[in-house]
């Protein structure tokens, strides 16, 4: 950047002039006052070329300054408390000097008792009153400086010099500060002036050593100079100018006496400088984009040029600088959040400890570059270089999230120029407004501000192609009303230089990775879902996700995170992966992991994700609590709250869709650019495989958001896939138990019942398949009763809500446990209608810990046999510990019974079909209960020799039958039922005898024997 050389220069003559203008006023102070300044005797003023002192025109070059002062004097005519050693000005802020504009004298030929510099190098003249001797005069002139500093001048009087150093104050205004050490006269009083075109022929009385020094008859020397503007005025006209002066006496050296003088005094009130209104203020500002890609990291460069209109003309009016820049970048570029990963803030003491000479790193960090920064001065011959760093957030002077410093330096010069920028984004569009405020009043014609590019590029392009408008308002020193300025950029490729997108809307093909760790059938393992887009696309907003039927999850032990819990994680700041958020531990089930930003670098914030109740009409939810924080930027928590849907029928886990802004793609104005979301669900014997290999898939649709992502109207989503199976179905069991029982007492009012119940044996996950589908044949003793069906349920009104189903649809209550429940699931059972379907369905709804399962069994009642059949074709895959399903008797019983129940045996033929294909077709007996426990003959018959008995047994057991002169039977039955038994006579020949039946049950110790007998003849 320029503005240091500016300063410098400008600090340079400021100073010569300062130091040259010590105006030597002869009074006499008390005899008892202190070293210091005579009072009022502290002045500086402006003179014309006829002498009078004049209030100039703002940001012209005046004819000359002068600076004067008188000491206190004793009675002896001397300083007060000792002699002047050394005296310190600060010139007015924006007062400028251009040490280019004069030639230069080497210290070589200044040096000496008599200095050899050529009057073209005369600036200036001072007038030092020395006790005894009186007003003397001498030469200011400009010198080469040395390494380090920004000007020099020196003085010559009576063989004596001095030299006067010129340096910029830097932070504390930029004000060019001169300072004269070890001054070799004795004075009372000083008077230095110093020239605002010091070619011009004006002051050719006073140029030279000999006209400087006041002999008589010297001659006019003329320059043989270019007559060029040696000083330059400040541009604003808001206050009175003040010069500061300090000096210390040779008894006291470095205890200070300063004073204050007003630059310009109209009457008894100081005035400022006139005609800021006809200061002239054209600067120009271009800004470009480090990439013509849309959507894709990026770079910046920002010039802010001024012309230097008026600075080499001696009666023009130079153009001023501005005091303050506000650059509004073009929505739509935004911050990077890559740019954060492996970059450090610079904190408030860090760049503090930035000097001129500071070493690389021991100021701000090399890790909290930005970029670099050049500007240009017309007043220093070599450019003043440095870096931009970003500001610590939060510990910077504004406080703010965003802040960048910028640091520039012209060694050589000791010029050292430091400038804060307040960077605000927009909280709705992440756009970016950038405010430098306070600028340096240094002369310089531009500032250059080159923000790295690459993958870690502060700035993120806009996702669509075409041309882009940056913003500057610039306010200028001559007044408070800014000037608006803009610029324009083009981006005109897609991603990586393709076609840029049609309709100005970005592609959006994002894809999913998902699967198990281990896919075993049936095991536990961890999930894992990855969802990613590229640069150039629609920003994510939301997603939806659905698993395969057959991943299912186990709940027991698992406690909720509940809304308190929520709640109070959105407020918490810094959440860190090691700091445990408010969530209970025993609820989190996995980990998350956002990848954000442009560019082929991500910025990655980590997660843990928690199980939550009920959220969105949904019986579970995921609460994923992020912290927000890369680099040195902590946002606080990230908490993104999503339900958790389970298929009624299916039971598939899903995200529903139509939910989007679900991620937050904005977080306090930063657009967080969301590329990678990665979800592991790690929780230990959480997650199970399905039971069946069958190929399905993992699906997710993903909310995407083109030009304006901010707008909830503006999400489109797309769907996209990844195949999934499991592995090694064929080798788990399947082995259920199935009982059946219905009541031996029925009635034509209240039909007949039935019980069934399934288990499965208690043996490791992943080691048996679940059930698929089930189908039944009811004995044609237990038919449909046709008055119950006709009373089902329409369909439309259990879809609306079962509960609205009429008394007499409800047939039948089930209940089911699972281990992946700490609570079993249970509801009533109903017919429903579909108005296409021949016969009504058995539906029975299961409710537990805010699941619903609707299990669907289509009924068929074969018009020949009378026999009814129920088929549950899709049974979701989830471990089952039992399930139980009452059909009782009533007034609108499922099913009736057209004979004596507990005179006939009952059986059910039954196929049972696994996830993984396996069948088990069995015919399950029922169960007769509530049967008289005894044996009944049915029947009896005689055939020639041979007695058949039709005998209703009661239990599983053994009948015997015996007689005189009969054979011996026996007979063993598995459950209550009827058989036939048979006897043969021995001999021929009427025969009269008794038959004895005895019953002897399995369970002896708890049933009793029963017997029954009956009499037979035979001719």
């Amino acid at each position: 950047m320029t503005a240091a050389d500016m300063t410098v220069k400008p600090a340079r003559l400021l100073l010569a002039i300062v130091i040259t203008v010590v105006l030597l006023l002869g009074g006499t102070a008390p005899a008892d006052a202190d070293f210091g300044f005579e009072p009022g005797s502290v002045k500086t003023t402006f003179q014309n070329s006829e002498g009078l002192t004049v209030i100039p025109q703002a940001s012209s070059h005046p004819f000359a300054f002068s600076i004067a002062f008188n000491l206190n004097i004793n009675h002896e005519g001397h300083s007060e408390g000792g002699e002047l050693r050394d005296v310190l000005i600060d010139l007015p802020k924006g007062m400028s000097g251009d040490p280019l504009a004069v030639p230069r004298c080497t210290r070589q030929d200044f040096e000496g008792a008599r200095p050899k510099c050529s009057p073209d190098t005369q600036v200036g003249i001072i007038h030092p009153n020395i006790p005894g001797t009186g007003q003397l005069s001498g030469p200011i002139y400009n010198l080469v400086p040395p390494p380090g500093m920004a000007a020099q001048l020196g003085f010559s009087a009576i063989g004596l010099n001095a030299l006067q150093n010129v340096s910029v104050l830097g932070e504390q205004g930029y004000a060019l500060s001169v300072t004269t050490n070890a001054i070799p006269l004795e004075v009372a009083s000083l008077t230095a002036t110093i020239w605002g075109v010091p070619a011009n022929s004006a002051h050719d009385a006073q140029r030279g050593a000999e006209a400087a020094a006041g002999q008589q008859g010297a001659p006019p020397v003329p320059s043989t100079a270019p007559e060029l503007p040696f000083l330059t005025l400040p541009a604003t006209c808001q206050e009175p100018l003040q010069t500061k002066i300090e000096i210390d006496s040779s008894l006291n050296p470095g205890h200070y006496v300063s004073a204050t003088a007003q630059s310009l005094d109209s009457g008894e009130e100081p005035a400022a400088l006139l005609g800021c209104g006809s200061v002239p203020f054209s600067p120009s500002v271009a800004s470009q984009a480090t990439t013509r890609n849309a959507g894709t990291s990026s770079g910046l460069d920002f010039e802010l040029s001024l012309p230097d209109e008026g600075l080499l003309n001696p009666g023009g009016v130079v153009e001023t600088q501005p005091s303050k820049v506000v650059v509004a970048l073009p929505e739509g570029m935004t911050a990077n959040p890559s740019f954060a990963e492996g970059i450090s803030g610079c904190s408030t003491n860090q760049y503090q400890a930035e000097q001129v000479d500071t070493a690389p790193g021991a100021g701000c960090p090399e890790t909290s570059k930005l970029g670099s920064v050049i500007a240009h001065s017309p007043v220093i011959e070599e450019p003043i270089e440095g870096s931009l760093y970003l500001a610590a957030p939060y510990q910077n002077q504004f406080g703010s999230l965003l802040a960048i410093y910028m640091i520039l330096r012209a060694p050589e010069r000791g010029i050292l120029i430091k400038q804060a920028g307040h960077v605000v984004p927009n909280l709705v569009t992440g756009q970016l407004v950038t405010t430098f405020e306070d600028l340096p009043p240094l002369p310089y014609s531009s500032f250059h501000l080159h923000f790295r590019e690459g993958a870690r590029a502060p700035l993120a392009t806009p996702p669509t192609c075409g041309q882009f408008r940056t913003v500057s308002e610039l306010t200028p020193f001559s007044s408070s009303a800014p000037l608006e300025r803009d610029s324009y950029f083009t981006i005109e490729h897609g991603v990586e230089g393709g076609p840029c997108p049609g309709g100005g809307t970005p592609p959006f093909n994002p894809s999913l990775v998902a699967g198990t760790a281990n896919n075993a059938a049936g095991a536990y393992s961890a999930l894992s879902l990855r969802i990613t887009r590229k640069d150039g696309e629609q920003e994510v907003t939301g997603f939806a996700t659905q698993l395969p039927e057959g991943i299912t999850a186990n709940l027991t032990g698992v406690p909720f995170c509940t809304e308190a819990d929520i709640a109070l994680a959105r407020t918490e700041m810094g959440a860190t992966e090691e700091a445990q958020p408010s969530c209970p531990a025993a609820s989190q089930i996995g980990h998350t992991q956002v990848g954000v930003g442009v560019g082929t670098v991500l910025a990655y914030a980590p997660g843990r994700m928690y199980l939550g109740g009920r959220f969105e009409g949904a019986p579970f939810s995921i609460v994923s609590i992020s912290a927000a924080k890369v680099g040195p930027f902590d946002l606080g928590t990230v908490v993104v709250h999503l339900p958790l849907d389970v298929d009624p029928t299916t039971a598939r886990v899903s995200i529903p869709q139509g939910l989007p802004d679900q991620i937050p793609h904005i977080v306090d104005g930063i657009v967080v650019h969301v590329r990678d979301i990665q979800i592991q669900v790690d929780r230990e014997h959480f997650t199970i495989n399905p039971t069946s290999c069958e190929k399905t898939r993992i699906s997710a649709t993903v909310y995407g958001s083109g030009q304006n992502f901010t707008s909830p109207t503006d999400d489109q989503p797309a769907t996209t896939t990844t195949p999934f199976q499991a592995a090694d179905c064929a080798s788990l069991a399947f082995k259920p138990g199935f009982q059946a029982s219905t009541n031996g007492k029925t009635s034509r009012k209240n039909g007949a019942s039935l019980k069934v119940k399934l288990t499965y044996p208690n043996t490791p996950q992943g080691t048996q398949a679940n059930i698929h589908s089930v189908h039944v044949e009811l004995p044609r003793a237990l038919p449909s009763r046709l008055n119950t069906l006709n009373h089902a349920c329409p369909a439309a009104t259990f879809a609306q809500n079962p509960a609205g189903c009429s008394p007499q649809s409800r047939v039948g209550y089930a209940r089911a446990t699972t281990p992946i429940l700490p609570v079993p699931v249970e509801g009533p059972a109903y017919f429903v209608s579909h108005g296409g379907q021949q016969f009504p369905e058995l539906i029975v709804v299961l409710q537990g810990d805010g699941v619903t399962i609707d299990l669907a069994g289509e009924t068929f009642i074969n018009e020949k046999t009378s026999i009814t059949s129920s088929t549950f074709r899709q049974i979701p895959d989830v471990p089952v510990g039992t399930f139980e399903l009452n059909l009782p008797q009533g007034e609108y019983s499922a099913l009736g019974a057209n004979t004596n129940l507990c005179t006939t045996s009952l059986t059910m033929p039954t196929t049972f079909t696994a996830q993984n294909g396996m069948a088990l077709k069995q015919s399950t007996p029922i169960n007769i209960e509530d049967c008289p426990y005894t044996l009944q003959i049915l029947n009896k018959s005689i055939h020639k020799r041979t007695v058949s008995l039709k005998v209703a047994v009661p239990d599983a057991g053994k009948l015997t039958a015996t007689g005189t002169g009969l054979t011996h039977t026996t007979k063993n039955t598995k459950a209550r039922q009827t058989v036939t038994i048979t006897l043969k006579t021995r001999h021929t020949g009427r025969l009269h005898t008794k038959i004895q039946l005895r019953f002897t049950p399995i369970n002896g110790k708890q049933r009793k024997l029963v017997s029954k007998h009956t009499t037979v003849a035979f001719k």
